[in-house]
């Protein structure tokens, strides 16, 4: 399945083989319409293919993700948008569900006045002809985590660790789940035990920083006091299931640098911000 930030940044395309620009180094290209103002502007035919693209955006986005959008595409003129410039493009998600992952509040807006997407109907392809750029916010609440976790794939993600085994060799994960409290979050492991058929809960408590643009455990302390183990070993498999990070699954794509540029916990609720940005000059099939 396309990821979301693909999805959008390739507005009315589906993308599979774009590159990534570097973060740090991104800059706007120049913006040739910065002064202009055209007859389609004056008789509101720009207005109506801005509306038609409003809704041909978010059927797109309908296709991959479930929630509630609105979206808000800005161009110069009915020529340029035809020819896939455009000035600014936002989308609003509430209550989302993409790839099994649940956000309650999504956020995209382009960073630059001038995108430029050039589409080659005859070869079925779309080029970048100038750098793209568009920030992102999530909010995450806890039943998000919670849902999320009880996904398919975060299931899958737990077998993988328990089949690899993990570092201490004391238990086996049966079962997780997450509480924010106190703009804290617990992560909870129901754990089975070598020899013994009861089950025991390992509950942590944590908050988070930003390292190298990803999210990282912050502050881990060990909870229960039922075990007696380096927190520093059980520390290394919290980081590998993270469910935050697992959640930025949606904006994570080979094709694509994203960068994480800040998070919080505020009012019990996680926010996530950052950009994540396209190579000028590469190409993408339809």
């Amino acid at each position: 399945m396309k990821k979301i930030l693909i999805m959008l940044g390739l507005i009315m395309l589906t993308g599979t083989a774009v590159q990534a620009a570097n973060c740090e180094n991104f800059g706007c290209a120049a913006n040739p319409y910065s002064n202009s103002l055209s007859f389609s502007n004056l008789t509101g035919t720009n207005f109506l293919a801005e509306k038609i693209g409003n809704l041909v955006i978010k059927k797109a986005i309908k296709k991959d993700s479930k929630g509630k959008y609105k979206v808000n595409l800005q161009s110069y003129n009915l020529t340029a948008l035809k020819k896939g410039i455009f000035k600014s493009l936002e989308i609003d998600g509430t209550d989302t569900v993409t790839d099994e992952i649940y956000v309650s509040k999504v956020k995209l807006k382009t960073l630059c006045d001038y995108n430029y997407v050039d589409i080659n109907n005859k070869d079925n392809t779309a080029t970048f002809m100038e750098p793209f750029a568009m920030s992102f916010a999530l909010q995450i609440t806890e039943n998000d985590l919670i849902k999320t976790m009880e996904s398919k794939s975060y299931t899958e993600l737990l077998r993988r660790v328990n089949s690899i085994g993990n570092t201490s060799k004391l238990f086996n994960i049966v079962s997780t789940k997450a509480k924010i409290e106190d703009n804290k979050l617990y992560y909870i492991m129901s754990v089975g035990i070598p020899f013994v058929k009861a089950k025991q809960d390992i509950t942590i408590e944590t908050d988070f920083k930003v390292r190298n643009g990803e999210i990282a455990l912050n502050n881990t302390k060990l909870v229960t006091n039922v075990f007696k183990f380096d927190i520093s070993k059980l520390e290394k498999i919290i980081n590998y299931l993270n469910p935050l990070e697992f959640s930025m699954g949606i904006l994570e794509n080979q094709e694509v640098q994203t960068q994480v540029k800040e998070i919080t916990i505020n009012d019990n609720k996680i926010d996530i911000s950052g950009i994540f940005t396209v190579e000028k000059g590469f190409v993408t099939e339809k």
